[in-house]
C-alpha cells in the first residue's frame, strides 16, 4: 500500500479526532481572513480618516501592531494544536516503526497527511471566514461609521492560503523532530508509565506569593505617569507569580485534600479529588497560559470598553452644552439664528432641551509681568449660576470688587473629578487680576476659584472664566464695545449623536459668517469614531481570538487524554460506581479545569483595571463588572457544551 493512501485511510479511520483538529486550525485561518480580507478593503483607508493626524497615525499604527499580533497567535495557536495531535498519536507512530516503516517513511506519512489537513482547514477557514464577513463588515459600519460592502479580497484570499499553507508544512516539520527522536517503547507505553505524585516546594511557593503582592501593590498604588513605566515589569512579575501558583499551589491544595478524611471520604470525592492531583500536576501549564491568556484577554477588553465610554471626556466632547453658537461682532444683531436652528433640529426630530443665553466679553490679560497674556470669558455671577445649577455644580456669590476663577477642567487628581479646589491644585497662581472698564483699569481681588467647565467657546473649546458680581459686570458690559461683545448660545439636546446630518445642514446655512463660531459635539465625535472606533473594535476582535484560544487550550488537553480517561473510568464502572456518579465526578474535574483559570484571570485583570482607574482619574470598576459578567456567561456556555461532548466522546463500558 502506498504512503499517501495509508495517510488518506488513517484520516477516514480516525474521522473525529481528525476533525476537531481541521476544525480548530480552521477557526485560525477564518480569523486571519476576516483581519486580512477588512485590512485589503477598499473603503478602509486610514489616510483619509477624519480626525486629527495623530489619531490618524495612532490608527495605522495600530492596523500594523494588530497583524502582528494576529500572525503571533496564528503561528502559536496552530503549532500548539499541532503539537497536541502529534502527541496524541505517539503510540500509533511507535506501532507503525515496530511494523517495520522506517522514520523517513513515518516522516513522508506524516507530512502528507498534514498536508491533506492543510487544505481542508485552509478551505474550510477561508469558506467561513467569507460567510462571516458580511457579518463582520456590518460590525465594522457601527463601529466606524462608514460603508463598507460585501468584499471579498484576492489578496487576502492569496495571503491566507499562501501563509498557513506555508505555517502548517514547517511546523509539522519541525514537530516531526519530536516525534522521531522518542525510542519506540517509550512510544507504546507512553499510557502505561507509572505517574508520580508531584513535589511541593515551599521556596518556589513562597516566591510565588511574594511576586503576586508585588505585583498587586504596585498595580494599586501606581499613579498617574509612571502607570506606563509601570505596566510592563508589573506584567512579568504577575506571570511569574502565576506560574509559580499552578505548579506549586495547586499541588499544595490537591495534598490537603488528600489529607482531609472529612473532604476526601464525602460521596465520591475519594476518586475524584484522588485523579484531580494528577490531573492538576499533568495540567498544571496549561492551567497557567490558559489563565495568562484569559487576564490578557479580560484586561483588553476591560481597558478598550472603558476608552469607549471615557472618549467625550478624554478627548473634549463632554462640553457644557452639545450645541453653542456664538454671536459676535458683525452677527450680534441676527435674531432669529437661534429660531432657525431650533426648527432645523425639530424638523430633524432632535429634541431641544433648552437654550442658555448669556451675554459676556472676553479679554486677553497678562496677570503676571513679563507673562503672555491668557485669554479669559467675562462673567455675570448670576449666569454663571444659571449655567451651573443644571450641570449640578455648586453656585457662587461674588462680592463686588472680587473675582471667582473658574478653571475649565476638573481636576483628576481629586476622586471623582472633583470640583473642589485644595491648595494643592490650584491653577490660578494670583490673587489679584486688572481688568479694563472703558479707559479705566481696575484691581480685583480673587475671591476663589473653582473647577470645572460651564461655558466653551468655539473653536477653543474650554474657556477660562473670571466670574463677577453682577453690578461688576455691568459696569464693564456698559464700556465693551460692539465688536467686543459675545452672545453665548449653549442649545442642550436629547440624542445629540443622531444629529450628524442636521449639524452638517447647520454649519452650511450659517455660511462664512459663522465660522469660528459654531460648535456641535457629533461632528468632531463621528471624526474620532471613524479612527478610534477603528482600534476599538480591533481591539475587541484580538481579545475575542484569545478568550476562544483560552478556551480552546483546555479543551485539546481534555480530549487528548479522553481515551485513557476512558480506561480510567470503565475500572471504576466494573468495580460499581454509577454512571452519575462518574458524570459527577467528571463534572468537578472539568469544572476545576475550567473556572480556576477564570478566577486566577479576573483577579489579574481587576488588579489592571485599577492601574487603568490611576491612570485615567475615574473608577473604572463598573465596567469591569460588566465585561466580567459577560465572559463569565460565556465561560459557563462554554462549560456546558464540553461537558456534554466530553460525556458523550468518553468511552469506558
Amino acid at each position: 500500500m502506498k504512503i499517501s493512501n495509508m495517510a488518506v485511510k488513517n484520516v477516514k479511520g480516525n474521522l473525529y479526532r481528525y476533525i476537531m483538529y481541521c476544525l480548530s486550525n480552521a477557526f485560525a485561518v477564518t480569523a486571519f481572513y476576516i483581519f486580512a480580507n477588512f485590512v485589503f478593503h477598499p473603503s478602509v483607508d486610514i489616510k483619509s480618516a477624519g480626525g486629527h493626524p495623530v489619531a490618524r497615525m495612532g490608527a495605522a499604527n495600530g492596523m500594523i501592531v494588530s497583524q502582528v499580533i494576529i500572525v503571533i497567535f496564528s503561528i502559536l495557536f496552530v503549532g500548539y494544536s499541532t503539537s497536541i495531535f502529534l502527541k496524541s498519536r505517539g503510540k500509533e507512530f511507535g506501532l507503525l516503526s515496530l511494523y517495520g516503516m522506517t522514520r523517513k517513511q513515518i516522516k513522508k506519512y506524516v507530512l502528507i497527511e498534514n498536508t491533506i489537513l492543510a487544505i481542508l482547514s485552509i478551505g474550510i477557514g477561508i469558506l467561513t471566514g467569507v460567510v462571516f464577513s458580511k457579518l463582520f463588515f456590518m460590525i465594522m459600519e457601527g463601529f466606524l461609521n462608514i460603508n463598507l460592502p460585501f468584499n471579498i479580497s484576492l489578496k487576502a484570499l492569496g495571503l491566507t492560503s499562501i501563509a498557513f499553507f506555508a505555517l502548517f508544512e514547517i511546523i509539522s516539520t519541525l514537530m516531526l523532530f519530536q516525534i522521531r527522536n522518542k525510542e519506540i517503547i517509550e512510544q507504546i507505553k507512553s499510557s502505561k508509565i507509572p505517574k508520580v505524585i508531584p513535589k511541593f516546594s515551599k521556596a518556589k511557593a513562597i516566591l510565588g506569593v511574594v511576586l503576586l503582592i508585588v505585583g498587586y501593590v504596585t498595580a494599586w498604588f501606581v499613579d498617574g505617569i509612571l502607570v506606563p513605566l509601570a505596566m510592563i515589569p508589573v506584567t512579568l512579575i504577575v506571570i511569574a507569580g502565576t506560574y509559580f501558583l499552578f505548579t506549586q499551589f495547586s499541588v499544595a491544595l490537591a495534598n490537603r485534600i488528600l489529607n482531609n478524611k472529612n473532604i476526601l471520604y464525602k460521596k465520591t470525592n475519594l476518586v475524584a479529588y484522588s485523579q484531580m492531583i494528577f490531573k492538576l500536576q499533568d495540567t498544571a501549564k496549561v492551567l497557567f497560559l490558559a489563565s495568562i491568556l484569559g487576564a490578557i484577554t479580560f484586561t483588553a477588553t476591560e481597558t478598550i470598553f472603558s476608552f469607549y465610554t471615557e472618549i467625550p471626556r478624554v478627548s473634549g466632547l463632554d462640553n457644557a452644552h452639545e450645541m453653542v453658537i456664538v454671536q459676535r461682532g458683525e452677527t450680534l444683531d441676527d435674531n432669529e439664528v437661534i429660531g432657525n436652528v431650533k426648527k432645523k433640529l425639530g424638523d430633524n426630530h432632535i429634541k431641544v432641551k433648552e437654550v442658555y443665553r448669556v451675554e459676556g466679553t472676553s479679554m486677553e490679560i497678562a496677570v503676571n509681568e513679563g507673562q503672555e497674556p491668557d485669554k479669559y470669558f467675562i462673567l455675570s455671577n448670576h449666569d454663571y449660576n444659571r449655567l451651573a445649577e443644571p450641570l449640578g455644580k455648586k453656585l457662587v456669590e461674588v462680592k463686588e470688587n472680587q473675582v471667582i476663577y473658574n478653571f475649565p477642567y476638573n481636576d483628576w487628581n481629586n476622586d471623582e473629578g472633583s470640583e473642589d479646589v485644595t491648595d494643592e491644585n490650584k491653577k490660578a497662581h494670583w490673587s489679584e487680576i486688572n481688568l479694563n472698564i472703558g479707559e479705566e483699569t481696575k484691581k480685583f481681588k480673587l475671591d476663589k476659584e473653582v473647577h470645572g467647565q460651564v461655558i466653551s467657546l468655539p473653536p477653543v473649546g474650554y474657556s477660562k472664566v473670571l466670574v463677577l458680581n453682577d453690578k461688576d459686570f455691568e459696569k464693564i458690559i456698559k464700556n465693551t464695545k460692539g465688536k467686543d461683545l459675545i452672545i453665548y448660545n449653549g442649545i442642550k439636546i436629547d440624542n445629540w449623536k443622531d444629529s450628524y446630518d442636521v449639524s452638517m445642514q447647520i454649519q452650511k446655512s450659517l455660511g462664512d459668517r459663522y465660522d469660528g463660531s459654531y460648535y456641535s459635539n457629533i461632528i468632531p465625535y463621528k471624526e474620532l469614531s471613524k479612527v478610534y472606533g477603528l482600534i476599538l473594535f480591533i481591539g475587541f476582535f484580538i481579545a475575542f481570538l484569545f478568550f476562544i484560544a483560552s478556551g480552546s487550550i483546555i479543551y485539546f488537553k481534555l480530549f487528548n487524554e479522553i481515551k485513557q480517561d476512558g480506561i480510567e473510568y470503565g475500572i471504576l464502572r466494573k468495580i460499581g460506581t454509577t454512571e452519575k456518579e462518574i458524570n459527577r465526578i467528571i463534572t468537578k474535574q472539568i469544572g476545576i479545569i475550567f473556572f480556576l483559570p477564570f478566577v486566577v484571570s479576573t483577579l489579574h485583570s481587576l488588579f489592571a483595571l485599577k492601574s487603568l482607574s490611576n491612570l485615567l482619574k475615574n473608577n473604572l470598576f463598573t465596567n469591569g463588572i460588566v465585561v466580567m459578567m459577560g465572559y463569565l456567561v460565556f465561560q459557563v456556555i462554554y462549560f456546558i457544551i464540553i461537558r456534554y461532548m466530553y460525556i458523550n466522546r468518553l468511552k469506558y463500558n
